[in-house]
């Protein structure tokens, strides 16, 4: 595989089912990048499509969003996008590390990434995979939070990155319109997504999850997530932050909070745990 001659390849970072990933310099910026190589992706409108909405998802200027510096072909004509390179771990490793965070934590990711997600969604960008695997804790210290891999993102206005009528994301995190698609998709999927990914990060598990990908879908579409205490009765979980989760995985995307009032709230509620812990 050949990327164009301004880049200085270093190494490859990993391959999944629809995208490899390596690293690079890129030489006319002195950048070190990521470049992700997307496969099945030749037919033309496609390509140009791909291309039209990678330029929208690269003017969304926003810390804690991964920044889309530009896209091409390999000589091989497959396309791939360049981003900036993050270093740290992804809150799954975090989670298969510790299994549960500390509430103060869990609030200070999730306030950058609601801020975040807001934006997406004033710009018309649906993410539609939140989850730990796409949040970066980026190094030094895993303080800098980083919203990542926008490879399922739906545009709220216009074609969608990915052909509709195909089922994409992860099952656990899946919002249960997107299971039916009787209505149109808005940026309610990423608050529930979300609100499953907060209750994991309180717990240590999810609340819907089974071998079976399809028993998965039929608990999002036929049961009501269960109150985090009932998962984890040895925790002492704050009412607020509990109330908040169970307004996001409402099963009615328009009682789900938009993500800026997430954003708000969560602010308040970190400002009044910061005044609660004691001084040393």
């Amino acid at each position: 595989m050949a990327f164009p001659s301004h880049y200085q390849i270093s190494s490859e970072y990993g391959e999944g089912a629809v995208a490899k990933v390596v690293r690079a310099l890129n030489r006319e910026t002195g950048n070190t990048v990521a470049l992700k190589v997307l496969k099945d992706i030749t037919d033309e409108e496609d390509l140009r499509r791909l291309g039209r909405e990678m330029d929208i998802l690269a003017r969304i200027e926003h810390p804690a969003v991964v920044r889309y510096l530009g896209h091409g072909t390999t000589t091989e004509g497959a396309p791939y996008v360049e981003m900036e390179w993050l270093e740290g771990a992804t809150l799954r490793d975090v989670l298969m590390a510790r299994e549960r965070l500390e509430l103060a934590e869990i609030l200070d990711i999730l306030i950058p990434v609601c801020s975040a997600l807001a934006t997406c969604h004033d710009n018309g960008v649906i993410h539609r995979d939140i989850k730990p695997e796409n949040i970066m804790l980026c190094a030094p210290g895993g303080h800098t939070v980083k919203l990542i891999d926008f490879g399922m993102a739906k545009l709220l206005k216009g074609t969608p990155i990915t052909h509709d009528g195909q089922l994409f994301g992860t099952p656990q995190y899946i919002a249960p319109e997107r299971i039916t698609m009787d209505q149109d998709l808005t940026g309610a999927i990423d608050v529930y997504a979300l609100g499953i990914m907060s209750y994991e990060m309180t717990t240590g598990v999810r609340p819907f999850d089974h071998e079976e990908v399809q028993k998965i879908l039929m608990m999002h579409l036929t049961e009501k997530v269960p109150p985090m205490h009932e998962l984890a009765s040895d925790l002492a979980i704050h009412p607020g932050f509990s109330r908040m989760v169970r307004r996001m995985v409402r099963q009615e995307p328009v009682q789900r909070p938009q993500a800026a009032t997430l954003y708000t709230d969560l602010r308040v509620l970190r400002a009044t745990i910061e005044r609660l812990e004691p001084r040393i």
